[in-house]
């Protein structure tokens, strides 16, 4: 069977945890080598129906605010990739509110994007084991390939299982 790669439209969501950072610099990888249009989407939780008026006010003035830092720390990104040699023109920001998992799957299905590159925070939470991590479930939906990038220090044993996880 031939399998042909061909990524012309890949999203790296980003909550500027240490691997989503790594996950934008390879996804920007990726985009070198396949002369891709990249996605960079960064997802602010909703906020709770009953809220205060106050609340509603600060997360208004905060999303203003996450959007001018979303578009500072992804240049700050490409600084100290060191990746001027990626054509800027290519790489679009976008920010949404909502269940990031979802708002992934949808960014996707609607840009048509052929790669998703997220990052793994490599943890287990009880409520993890029960309703699945956002990456797991991007994972599993996803109508594309995804690409999960670990954290640095994730820790495997001799087969390949994270000592953390033999007695789960």
């Amino acid at each position: 069977m031939l399998i042909e790669l061909n990524y012309r439209k890949i999203l790296v969501p980003i909550d500027f945890s240490d691997t989503s950072r790594k996950a934008f610099y390879v996804a920007l990888k990726y985009a070198k080598i396949f002369d891709a249009e990249t996605h960079v989407l960064h997802v602010l939780e909703p906020l709770d129906t009953f809220d205060s008026p106050e609340k509603v006010e600060a997360h208004s003035n905060e999303v203003t605010r996450v959007e001018d830092g979303v578009r500072r720390r992804v240049n700050e990104l490409f600084e100290k990739a060191g990746l001027a040699e990626v054509d800027r023109r290519k790489v679009h920001v976008s920010i949404r509110g909502g269940k990031p998992w979802r708002e992934i799957l949808e960014f996707a299905q609607e840009k048509q994007i052929d790669l998703i590159v997220v990052g793994s925070h490599g943890q287990t939470s009880f409520k993890e084991m029960i309703i699945g991590s956002t990456t797991e479930r991007v994972v599993r939906k996803a109508q594309c390939h995804v690409l999960c990038i670990k954290p640095d220090d994730y820790e495997y044993d001799s087969i390949g299982i994270p000592e953390k996880y033999k007695n789960v």
